[in-house]
C-alpha cells in the first residue's frame, strides 16, 4: 500500500476501534469461529477440494456456551471444562469446520471427552490429541502440520489457535507451515494486559507478514437475537498497525486473521468487510485496484453503540483488574522469551530475504 492509503487506513481504523472496541472482544462474540466460517465457505466455493483444520487449545468462555450437555462426561472433567468444549464444539460446527479433516490439540483432561463426544455425533474424521508443553518441546506445531500434510499432501490447512494464553514464540516454531504455501488461514486469540504482550503481537504479525500473509484484527458484534455477524475488519500489516488497537490492560481478547495474499478470503476481506480500499503497488501486487483511500465506516454502523463500547470506558472499568490479574499469572517472563524467540526468527527471515 501506498504511503497515501496507509495514512487514510491507519486514520479511520484507529477511530472506528476507540468508538467500537468491544466488538474486537472475544468474550463478546466469537469473531475467531466466525473468520473460520468465512474463510471456510470461501475454500468451498472457490477452491474446492481437500482440507484440513488444526486447532490449538481451547476458548475462554464468558457467556452461555452453547450445547454444554453434548459433552460426554470424563474424569477430571468439571463444568468449566464442559463449558469449554460445549462452546468449542457448537462453535466448529457452526463454522463448517468438520467438513474437513480436522486435527485438535486440547488439555489432557479434556481428551477423552472430547474425542467421544465428536465420534458419538458422526465426526469421524478427527483427530484429538493432548496438547504439547511448551516449555518442554520446541517445534512441536510445524511437526504436527508435517504430520498433516503426510496424511493429506494436497489439502490446504486452516490453522485455528483458541486459546489466548499460548506462548507467544508459537510462530516462530512454524517456519515449515509458513513457508509450505499449504497454509491458508492462520486465525489466533491474544490477550492484551501488558507492554510486553502487545510488542509479542506486533513481533507476531510482522514474522507471519513476511511469509507473504496480509494480517487483520477481525471484528464482531452480537445482533438483538443474540447472533454473531462479521463486522469491520482492520488491515495492521505494512505500516498499518497502531498501538491503539492492543492498549495493555483494557480486558480485550483480539483475533488476529493472516490470510495468503492470492487467497480468495483476502479478496472478500478486503471488498465486503475493510473500511477502506487498497491500491496495487509494485510493492504488493495483489492488492486489488481502488478507485481512492477514501473510508466508507456506513455499512459498519447501522446498529446504536453505547458509550460503554468505547476503548475510553472500557479502560476507565477494568484497568486496575486487569492489571492486577496479569501480575498475579506471572506470564510475562513468558512474553519476553516468546519476543526473544519472534525477533530471532524475524532475523533469520531477514537475512534470507537478503540473500
Amino acid at each position: 500500500m501506498d504511503a497515501k492509503c496507509v495514512r487514510a487506513l491507519s486514520m479511520a481504523q484507529r477511530e472506528f476501534f476507540q468508538r467500537r472496541a468491544c466488538e474486537y472482544d472475544t468474550s463478546n462474540a466469537k469473531a475467531d469461529f466466525i473468520a473460520a466460517e468465512l474463510a471456510l465457505t470461501v475454500r468451498k466455493r472457490h477452491a474446492p477440494g481437500p482440507c484440513v483444520v488444526m486447532t490449538l487449545g481451547l476458548p475462554r468462555v464468558t457467556r452461555s456456551a452453547g450445547d454444554v450437555g453434548s459433552v460426554e462426561p470424563s474424569v477430571g472433567v468439571d463444568g468449566g471444562l464442559a463449558a469449554k468444549m460445549g462452546s468449542w464444539v457448537t462453535s466448529m460446527v457452526d463454522a463448517g469446520a468438520f467438513e474437513c479433516e480436522t486435527r485438535t490439540f486440547v488439555d489432557e483432561k479434556a481428551v477423552d471427552a472430547l474425542r467421544s463426544t465428536l465420534y458419538k455425533n458422526g465426526f469421524d474424521n478427527v483427530a484429538v490429541e493432548k496438547l504439547w508443553n511448551e516449555r518442554k518441546v520446541g517445534k512441536q506445531l510445524d511437526e504436527e502440520f508435517e504430520e498433516a500434510r503426510k496424511r493429506s499432501p494436497d489439502a490446504k490447512h486452516v490453522v485455528l489457535i483458541n486459546d489466548a494464553q499460548r506462548s507467544r514464540s508459537q510462530f516462530a516454531r512454524f517456519r515449515k507451515g509458513l513457508s509450505s504455501g499449504k497454509v491458508s488461514t492462520i486465525i489466533w486469540r491474544r490477550e492484551i494486559t501488558s507492554k510486553t504482550q502487545r510488542k509479542a503481537l506486533v513481533k507476531e504479525m510482522q514474522l507471519v507478514s513476511r511469509f507473504g500473509y496480509s494480517v487483520y484484527i477481525a471484528g464482531a458484534g452480537v445482533d438483538a437475537e443474540g447472533n454473531a455477524t462479521p463486522t469491520a475488519y482492520l488491515r495492521v500489516d505494512h505500516g498499518a498497525w497502531d498501538d491503539v488497537f492492543a492498549t495493555p490492560n483494557t480486558g480485550i481478547e483480539l483475533t488476529i486473521v493472516a490470510v495468503q495474499q492470492d487467497d480468495k478470503f483476502k479478496t472478500l476481506l478486503d471488498g465486503t468487510f475493510g473500511l477502506c480500499p487498497t491500491k496495487a503497488t509494485a510493492r504488493n501486487k495483489n492488492e486489488s485496484f481502488g478507485p481512492s483511500c477514501a473510508c466508507d465506516e456506513g455499512k459498519f454502523v447501522t446498529a446504536p453503540v453505547g458509550t460503554q463500547c468505547s476503548l475510553k470506558s472500557r479502560m476507565g472499568s477494568k484497568s486496575y483488574f486487569n492489571w492486577f490479574w496479569s501480575f498475579l499469572s506471572g506470564r510475562t517472563a513468558d512474553d519476553v522469551e516468546g519476543v526473544a524467540e519472534l525477533d530471532a526468527m524475524l532475523e533469520r527471515n531477514g537475512e534470507l530475504w537478503r540473500k
